[in-house]
Formats: structure tokens, sequence, C-alpha cells
């Protein structure tokens, strides 16, 4: 027997599920492409580990975090897994510790200069 407002809250639950976990998906995509594209010295210069660790390590988490996708869209059920909560906690922190450091680095886009010197 199932609770009176089991029914209702059922597919509530499994949206939010599916949204969070295609969010944490995306998010580590978007971080492995991020890294991948960030000149390898960029790292050390840093004070941060390896481009080829958190390389290696946002390329699990992706592998991971598409594994635990739910089961519409993958075999898993969402990030709140011990292997989905641990990729979460490695794209979080590239995204708060990794990607902020490394951004000075980063060369420019080969776009015109700008200087802001303060003249006409």
């Amino acid at each position: 027997m199932t609770p009176k407002g089991a029914t209702v809250f059922g597919p509530l639950q499994q949206l939010i599920v599916a949204i969070i976990s295609i969010a944490a998906f995306g998010a580590a995509v978007w971080g492995l492409v991020d890294a991948l594209r960030a000149p390898q010295d960029a790292f050390p210069a840093a004070g941060k580990q390896s481009k080829t660790l958190w390389v290696v390590l946002l390329a699990v988490a992706t592998a991971v975090l598409f594994t635990s996708l739910p089961y519409p869209l993958g075999w898993g059920s969402g990030p709140f897994g011990f292997l989905g909560l641990a990729a979460s906690v490695a794209v979080i922190v590239y995204f708060v510790g990794v990607r902020p450091a490394i951004e000075p680095f980063r060369r420019s886009s080969g776009g015109p200069r700008r200087s802001n010197t303060g003249g006409w």
C-alpha cells in the first residue's frame, strides 16, 4: 500500500533528480573541456596539481556522472550515490578552486588588445 501523497510527489522527485543529474553531467563535461583548453604550465604556475591529473579526474567524473544519469537517460539513480557524490565534489573543486586560479594564465583569444589607459 502506497502512502497517500506518494503518487503526487513521485514524478516530481524523478524530475528533480533528472535535472540535478543533467546539470552535474553538463558541469563535468564543461570542466573537462575547460581543463583540456588550459595551457599545460598554468596549473603548476597557479600552485595547483598538474593538468594531466585534473584532466584524468574530470574525465573519470564525467564518465561516472554519465553512468549515474537516471533511468530514462542512463542506468543510474542520479549523482547521489557514493561515486556520484565523489565525482560531483571533484567537479566543484575544479570550478571553485582550480579554474579561478589558472584563469590569469590563459592565452588571449587573438583579438585586438585594448588597454584601459584612460586616454581618448
